[in-house]
């Protein structure tokens, strides 16, 4: 039996996710998610970009949050190159990138434009998976997605993956965005960081996958929350070995 199925199959995992057994994706999902409402108010103008499955819908209030994807799904409300946004200048509140930038192949193109279509004041929020140790070796074991740590996301001449593929990742991206804060500062002057994180461990192992699926033992939701309270303790004591997942606040100048 495969390791993971259903790669990349996001109409599948929208369709399952409230049959899967266990509370463990849905938590995931609200952990990942839940942070990101602080910085959304009853008239804020938002969208996401590589939206998937379009799994937002189900955590995110906002005036309107549009739902994009760089490939035709129907849940989305617009099809659309994340490094060439449509949107006019300072016209969003908020752009949500949950588990996108490590797929583009020039995120100093994504940077740019955020800051563009960004109204003053407003926010970019990332969730993006953290390439540490146990993530390496979990890449590793099973071809899921790669890391090069020799790329340079801030040069928007150089890919850092496949541009030609949608799905083609580099893993170590987030880290060498945001391992060293002031020095995307100095890249990004127009972005002020409202907040930063690290988080996930077991929550991020055993969710059984988001938009492919992976073998996980199934949990409740009391179960989940003393397992993220375990993930919290690991992260803690040594982040560079357990966590998974980062999330950052960016606020336009």
């Amino acid at each position: 039996m495969p390791l993971l199925t259903h790669g990349h199959d996001v109409a599948y995992a929208r369709d399952q996710l409230d049959r899967r057994r266990g509370a463990n994706l849905r938590f995931a999902l609200h952990k990942r998610f839940s942070w990101m409402q602080r910085y959304l108010g009853p008239d804020s103008i938002a969208a996401e970009v590589g939206c998937g499955a379009g799994f937002s819908e189900r955590f995110l209030t906002a005036k309107r949050l549009l739902l994009t994807d760089a490939e035709i799904r129907p849940w989305i409300g617009c099809v659309l190159d994340a490094q060439a946004l449509p949107f006019r200048e300072r016209t969003l509140d908020a752009i949500i990138a949950n588990n996108v930038i490590h797929h583009l192949a020039y995120p100093d193109r994504f940077f740019r434009e955020a800051i563009r279509v960004l109204r003053h004041g407003g926010h970019l929020l990332v969730q993006e998976c953290n390439c540490g140790l146990t993530t390496e070796w979990a890449l590793r074991l099973t071809g899921h997605e790669g890391f090069d740590w020799t790329a340079d996301p801030f040069d928007a001449s150089r890919p850092c993956c496949d541009p030609r593929d949608p799905w083609a990742a580099n893993c170590a991206i987030p880290n060498l965005l945001f391992d060293d804060l002031p020095r995307f500062r100095d890249h990004y002057p127009e972005l002020g960081i409202a907040e930063s994180g690290l988080s996930e461990f077991f929550v991020h192992f055993n969710n059984g996958g988001m938009s492919t699926q992976v073998p996980y033992l199934p949990l409740s939701e009391p179960a989940m929350r003393l397992v993220d309270a375990l993930d919290g303790a690991l992260v803690a004591i040594a982040p560079r070995l357990f966590a998974a997942q980062r999330r950052i606040a960016l606020r336009r100048a």
